[in-house]
């Protein structure tokens, strides 16, 4: 018998599903500030030391995270997609709550067990703020495509023109008062103000790129470039095996998402002024015509110098 306590903990927006080995816990939990209380204390009540694994699902978990980890029990918060294969792998049929709950207890029994510190509770609001001035940038993005489309005739009605552009001109200016927003709080925080500073010292950066990329990188821990890389996707995966299969290498994709778009403006800005950039830009389209051709790994190397300013 192991000397820890391991539970797993299913979480939803409004239920979470506990199933540990000797520890008393109802069948479910809300979501609630007075359910995770009761969960806590639950789980307090256990003899041995407890180790709870999570899934990282979408922004419910952040709560009951820090709740559990203020009250000195270890947490650790697994990535959904090795939880996804983890299931895949010890041929799990059911999708249940109770059954991903007893998985994900599973998962805390057989893997390296690495305990989840969270984040100063400002750099999640930073965080907060970033995220929605990214969503509203879509948000213009789309409105502009339509307006682009409905002014190519002249059947357009003026009414819905006015609309469209008064709806840019509005989301444009919550977009401007996110970013000051964030700018003012990165302002009066050192650690944040290193940051955003350090990063929009970068060739292709600009105030809202800097806190963009901020944003998703400041809650994270310390990690090398290489790393950096590889959270937003960017490294190269190779597709090799015997004979049969030769396909050309590319990027990876399975990373932060967010991070990936905040990257793609200064990486096609730094793209033309850093020293060498036009030469890997070249290659790296070269080897997308031609596997053989080229340097298969210029969009990495691209990517790796724009994400060492934020990793020092």
């Amino acid at each position: 018998m192991s000397s820890h306590e391991i539970v797993g903990i299913d979480v939803a927006a409004r239920k979470l599903v506990a199933v540990g080995e000797e520890v008393a816990l109802a069948a479910a939990y809300e979501n609630t500030p007075a359910g995770r209380r009761a969960l806590v204390a639950a789980l307090r009540h256990s003899p041995r030391p407890v180790r709870v694994v999570l899934e990282a699902t979408g922004i419910y978990f952040l709560d009951l995270a820090c709740e559990l980890a203020a009250a000195g029990i270890a947490v650790m918060v697994v990535n959904p997609k090795a939880t996804h294969h983890f299931a895949e792998a010890i041929l799990q049929r059911r999708k249940t709550d109770p059954v991903d709950a007893a998985m994900l207890r599973e998962f805390g029994r057989r893997m390296d067990f690495v305990p989840w510190q969270p984040p100063r509770h400002e750099l999640f609001a930073f965080r907060a703020l970033t995220r929605e001035a990214q969503a509203l940038s879509k948000v213009v993005a789309a409105a502009k495509n339509r307006l682009h489309a409905i002014t190519a005739t002249k059947l357009a009605p003026h009414a819905l023109i006015g609309a469209l552009e008064r709806q840019i001109a509005h989301n444009q200016a919550l977009i401007d008062e996110l970013v000051a927003a964030a700018l003012a709080q990165a302002a009066s925080d050192p650690e944040l103000a290193r940051l955003v500073a350090r990063t929009d010292s970068a060739p292709g950066f600009a105030a809202k790129a800097a806190v963009l990329v901020v944003g998703e990188l400041a809650v994270l821990p310390p990690m090398t470039a290489r790393q950096w890389v590889a959270q937003a996707g960017l490294d190269v995966r190779e597709e090799t095996s015997g004979i049969s299969l030769a396909r050309r290498p590319r990027l990876s994709k399975r990373g932060n998402k967010r991070l990936r778009e905040a990257l793609f403006y200064p990486a096609l800005n730094r793209g033309a002024v850093l020293p060498g950039g036009r030469r890997l830009c070249r290659a790296a389209g070269q080897a997308r015509q031609d596997p053989a051709a080229g340097d298969r790994r210029a969009d990495a190397q691209i990517a790796a110098r724009i994400a060492c300013p934020v990793a020092l």
